[in-house]
């Protein structure tokens, strides 16, 4: 076999032991994990890629928290602009006509209200 390959015996003595398997391993069987997992499956203690992670949650919810306050420091119609817009999924246009302004002022409140947003954001995750 190593001359059909064209390598060496050693080489395909080599090869053919990284090709051996280890290890077969059930993902239904259930074991003991020092972890405290007790009777689960290694299909159960697997991590979930699509699942969000615990941590991720909390700071979104941190996030959330910052985002709010930077939010609430707004001038009140950059702040509704904001709110309308994003939260209520209010095009510009309908906006513009809710506040009595034109669609230019809107989108100059907009503009205005995300820089100083972005500006608060920095500033909030310097402090931390």
């Amino acid at each position: 076999m190593a001359s059909a390959l064209g390598i060496e015996t050693a080489d395909l003595a080599t090869l053919q032991s990284m090709a051996q398997p280890r290890q077969l391993v059930s993902f239904d069987e259930m074991s003991d994990n020092p972890h405290g997992e007790e009777n689960l499956s290694l299909s159960e203690r697997l991590a979930d890629p699509y699942m969000a992670r615990p941590d991720d949650v909390v700071l979104s919810a941190e996030d959330r928290k910052i985002l709010i306050k930077c939010l609430a420091a707004l001038p009140s119609t950059q702040g509704r602009v904001i709110v309308l817009h994003y939260l209520q999924s209010m095009p510009l246009r309908e906006v513009a006509t809710l506040l009595a302004v034109t669609p230019s002022r809107v989108s100059q409140l907009h503009h205005q209200a995300l820089g100083r947003l972005k500006h608060a954001w920095k500033r909030t995750y310097r402090m931390s």
